[in-house]
């Protein structure tokens, strides 16, 4: 059996933005639901990004990630105290020049983002868990860092990084001890009429103006953190395309104390979601500026569909950033003039920047769906003349994409109690949980005895630690719902000598799961009854409901696998026996799947479940996703070594082993497909650069022997 598997997505980029009050009588636009997003001041923020501002640790130029002008109020106010320098002053010239040999520390950028509901307590405790890898010692891993614990942990991997983030943590919290607590407080915390100010300006003016581009983007909400040490460029913490109502925005406060300038630096953050993409459209390799002045430029997009008045003073307001003064007709030349983008990526913008066309008939979206499959194949390297047509269905492989209700029940129930585990990549689906609470409290059926019993099932199952149970629908792939309950509930009573246990539908999963439950069985009991009520009050109608959808995402996958993978990839997966199974895109999932091979020597018994696109514009993602898992079948200890005294991190060296394994199995039979597939696991984790191998080859390090074994045993297969 092969071990649990995390893909936890989150894409990054850096950024910054204005926005404008409206004009006099003009009407404030209704609020809508996806104005979820929170306007605040966080001392975790704030403490971080000071520190970051102090050791000046920034490279750029024309817009720098922290505001100089706060490092001079600063020093005047220690000097005024009489308490420069601090622990933090004394070893900023050793801590900047550690940080900038080693490019892991540039998601120093951004940390205090993947920890955006936690106290600054909590996220202090979390990172110097994770420096001495104690991150499994009670009270660490909370709903609050269990993401940033993902995060951090999956990258800081060495004894050097962990040691230079313990001190830098210590300097933090001297730091606030000695300074930033009265600072901060008397500064920022008190000034809550400013906070309050863009709130209301963004949910009655903002936030309605770019509606239909935050829900294309999965944007619905999050919190935008108004941080004094952050300079003109900002940063976005936007998580994979299934996290809707968790991203994280850091934008400055200028001088000035302009709510524009906040808010549009707002504006441009969340832009960074489609500049990468638009990148790709338009074929063209950008630079860091180029990217950052696409972002700006697609601000003022934005606003120009729905706010002529915003988009004036977002122009203004972006030259003003840069110390130009233009007005009236010499306002439009100036701006394009700064903030200079190719025209090829220009338009691609545009086309990314659209609303989404509304769905109607369902002649119409399967239509659509048609377009989207031959985007795909376009953006994947598929010439349109090699399309199957409709008379012609292009050639399937063994491997048959299948939806099924126990499994969707299965994985459904552990998303809404989020039974995850520490490790850079989630194993569900983040906003899934929010998502089936909206529709439970419309139908009226909210809580159910799952919702009720989540919080005390989530803290058994972390204590258990039982990595079958993220597995058990996969080890019945031909029961259905009720069948399960039976054989689940006769395993928990200890009950499973019957004929009915030994039938070839079950005999194989009871022995697995009687085994790994041996000493869980009130747990696992507990969690039946529980999932057993949820199917029978609420999951089977819906289920029943969603069929035909998921039909369609299903087939979406399938095209996808048979027309354009199979083709490069089929004589490789026969030559390693993987070339035929069932596959069970599940929607609580997150990227990371799970796989099963019941027989090493059968090439057709292997059993994979990976996520559910949210659109079927990403089945791409769902299709990495799965040569993904494949690859778990190909890694062994010739490759990793053998199993190491901790389980954390060998089992993390297993994963990033499987992504860079799928990576070259695409360099050499379908080098076309690489770029793509790099990128698609790069937003996973929420890395910058997305479009590069060098960011790929660092955010999923590996040793060089490691590495090569992993490529003599792809290259022998």
């Amino acid at each position: 059996m092969t071990g649990s598997r995390y893909w936890h997505g989150i894409g990054i980029a850096l950024a910054t933005l204005t926005l404008a009050a409206p004009a006099a009588g003009q009407n404030a636009r209704r609020p809508t639901l996806l104005q979820k997003w929170d306007v605040l001041a966080a001392p975790q923020v704030d403490l971080w990004y000071h520190a970051l501002a102090i050791i000046e640790f920034d490279d750029r130029e024309d817009f720098p990630l922290y505001n100089p002008e706060y490092v001079s109020r600063v020093w005047d106010a220690k000097q005024e105290l009489g308490i420069y320098p601090t622990r933090l002053d004394s070893l900023a010239g050793e801590l900047r020049k550690a940080f900038s040999k080693d490019p892991a520390f540039q998601q120093f950028h951004f940390l205090p983002l993947y920890f955006p509901k936690a106290t600054l307590e909590q996220m202090m405790q979390s990172l110097k868990a994770i420096a001495k890898k104690r991150i499994k010692q009670e009270g660490i891993l909370t709903d609050e860092t269990r993401r940033g614990i993902q995060i951090v942990s999956g990258t800081f991997q060495k004894g050097g990084q962990r040691k230079l983030l313990a001190k830098f943590v210590d300097a933090l919290e001297n730091e606030w001890d000695v300074f930033y607590r009265d600072y901060w407080e008397q500064n920022f915390a008190s000034d809550s009429g400013y906070y309050t100010r863009i709130q209301q300006r963004w949910t009655d003016e903002v936030a309605p103006a770019i509606e239909p581009f935050l829900t294309k983007q999965r944007l619905q909400g999050g919190r935008i953190f108004i941080s004094p040490a952050v300079g003109p460029e900002g940063r976005l913490f936007q998580g994979n395309v299934f996290r809707r109502t968790e991203s994280a925005v850091a934008v400055w406060w200028p001088q000035w104390d302009d709510l524009d300038a906040s808010l549009f630096s707002a504006v441009r953050e969340l832009c960074f979601s489609v500049v990468d993409d638009a990148i790709v459209t338009a074929g063209i390799r950008a630079s860091e500026k180029a990217s950052s002045n696409a972002a700006v430029r697609c601000g003022a997009m934005l606003l120009a569909q729905d706010d002529p008045e915003g988009f004036v003073e977002y122009r203004r307001s972006f030259l003003r950033a840069v110390g130009v003064e233009a007005e009236g007709p010499q306002l439009a030349s100036a701006f394009e003039d700064a903030y200079e983008v190719d025209e090829s990526l220009l338009e691609a913008l545009r086309r990314h920047v659209q609303p989404a066309p509304p769905r109607t008939t369902a002649r119409a979206e399967r239509s659509g769906r048609a377009t989207e499959r031959t985007d795909i194949g376009r953006a994947l390297g598929a010439s349109p003349r090699r399309r199957p047509s409709t008379e012609a269905k292009p050639a399937r492989t063994g491997w048959t994409v299948k939806a099924e209700p126990q499994t969707d029940l299965w994985f459904h129930a552990l998303a809404v109690i989020a039974a995850d585990e520490p490790g850079p990549l989630g194993l569900y689906s983040a906003d899934y949980a929010l998502k089936i609470r909206e529709i439970k409290q419309a139908r009226g059926v909210y809580p159910t005895m799952l919702d009720s019993l989540a919080g005390t099932l989530r803290k058994q199952i972390a204590k258990a630690d039982v990595q079958n149970l993220h597995f058990v629908p996969l080890w019945f792939p031909e029961v259905k719902p009720d069948r399960l309950f039976e054989v689940l509930n006769a395993i928990a009573d200890g009950n499973t000598r019957g004929a009915t246990f030994s039938r070839s539908d079950v005999r194989v999963g009871v022995f697995q799961v009687g085994q790994s439950m041996s000493r869980n069985h009130r747990l696992l009991r507990q969690l039946v009854r529980a999932i057993e009520d949820e199917w029978n009050v609420f999951y089977r109608d819906y289920w029943e409901k969603q069929r035909a959808d998921r039909g369609a995402h299903n087939a979406e996958i399938q095209t996808m696998w048979d027309s354009v993978m199979v083709p490069k990839l089929g004589e490789f997966l026969k030559r390693r026996r993987l070339s035929a199974g069932l596959i069970m895109p599940s929607p609580g999932l997150g990227p990371e799947g799970r796989i099963i091979d019941i027989d090493n020597f059968d090439p057709a018994d292997q059993i994979v479940s990976i996520q559910v696109p949210p659109t079927t514009t990403r089945a791409d993602a769902t299709v990495f996703a799965f040569l993904k898992e494949l690859c778990f079948l190909i890694i062994n200890e010739r490759v990793v070594g053998p199993p190491t005294g901790d389980d954390l991190l060998y089992e993390d060296l297993r994963r990033r082993t499987a992504v860079r394994c799928g990576a070259l199995i695409l360099e050499f039979y379908a080098p076309t497909l690489t770029p793509r597939y790099r990128r698609v696991f790069l937003d996973a984790v929420g890395a910058e650069e997305s479009a590069t191998q060098a960011a790929f080859e660092r955010v999923y390090m590996l040793d060089p022997k490691v590495y090569q074994r992993l490529r003599q045993v792809i290259r022998g297969g």
